[in-house]
C-alpha cells in the first residue's frame, strides 16, 4: 500500500513545494500509525517494547515526536517508575513546546507521584496554566500519600471542589493518614 502510495505521488507531484506537502503528510500518517501502535504496547503492559520504539522514532531525521508521543512514553515511564528515563522525555517535552499540553504535564504529574518525589509533583503543576481535574486529583491524592496532608488540604481549598474526583481524593487521603476529623468534617459538607 505505502509503495503504491508513493508512486501515486510520485507521479502527480509537479514542483517541489507539493513534493514537501506529500512527505510531510505521509510523515504525518506513519507518526499516527506509531502513536496508535505506542498506545496499544502500553495498554499491553509492554513498557519496555514502547520506550525501545520511542527511542527508535526519536534518534530517527525523518520522523519527530509529537505530543501523544511524547505523553504516551512518559505513561511507559511511569507504569515503570523510571524517573530517569522520564526525565530526560520531560527535558525534550519542554524544549519542544510539548509540556503546555495538559495530558503532557498530567502524565508527568502521574510520573512523579508514582516515583515518590513529591518536589517534582508540586513543581510540574505549579507550572500548569490551567491545571485540570486530573492535575488536581493526581497532586491531591500524591500530597496525601507521601504525608503531605497540610498541603494537600491547603491545596483543596483552592480547588474548583465541584468535582467528585477532588473529593475522593481528599476523602481518602483522611481516611488513609488517620484524619478522622477532617474526614468527617469533609463527608458533611458534601
Amino acid at each position: 500500500m505505502c509503495g503504491m502510495k508513493l508512486h501515486q505521488i510520485g507521479n502527480s507531484l509537479s514542483n517541489l513545494a507539493s513534493s514537501q506537502i506529500a512527505i510531510t503528510e505521509i510523515f504525518t500518517e506513519s507518526l499516527i500509525k506509531i502513536n496508535c501502535l505506542l498506545k496499544n504496547l502500553n495498554h499491553a503492559q509492554k513498557y519496555w517494547d514502547t520506550l525501545h520504539l520511542f527511542q527508535q522514532i526519536h534518534s530517527t531525521h525523518h520522523l519527530k515526536p509529537d505530543h501523544y508521543t511524547l505523553s504516551t512514553a512518559l505513561a511507559a515511564c511511569s507504569n515503570l517508575r523510571d524517573v530517569y528515563v522520564g526525565s530526560q522525555i520531560h527535558g525534550h517535552a519542554m524544549k519542544s513546546g510539548f509540556k503546555e499540553f495538559p495530558h503532557v504535564s498530567n502524565t508527568l504529574l502521574s510520573l512523579y507521584a508514582k516515583s515518590w518525589d513529591i518536589a517534582l509533583v508540586k513543581m510540574v503543576f505549579d507550572e500548569i496554566k490551567r491545571p485540570d481535574i486530573y492535575s488536581w486529583t493526581t497532586l491531591l491524592s500524591a500530597c496525601m500519600k507521601l504525608g503531605e496532608s497540610e498541603y494537600s488540604f491547603w491545596m483543596f481549598d483552592r480547588s474548583p471542589q465541584e468535582n467528585v474526583a477532588i473529593w475522593n481524593a481528599i476523602i481518602t487521603g483522611c481516611a488513609e493518614n488517620g484524619h478522622t476529623e477532617k474526614y468527617y468534617r469533609c463527608i458533611w459538607s458534601i
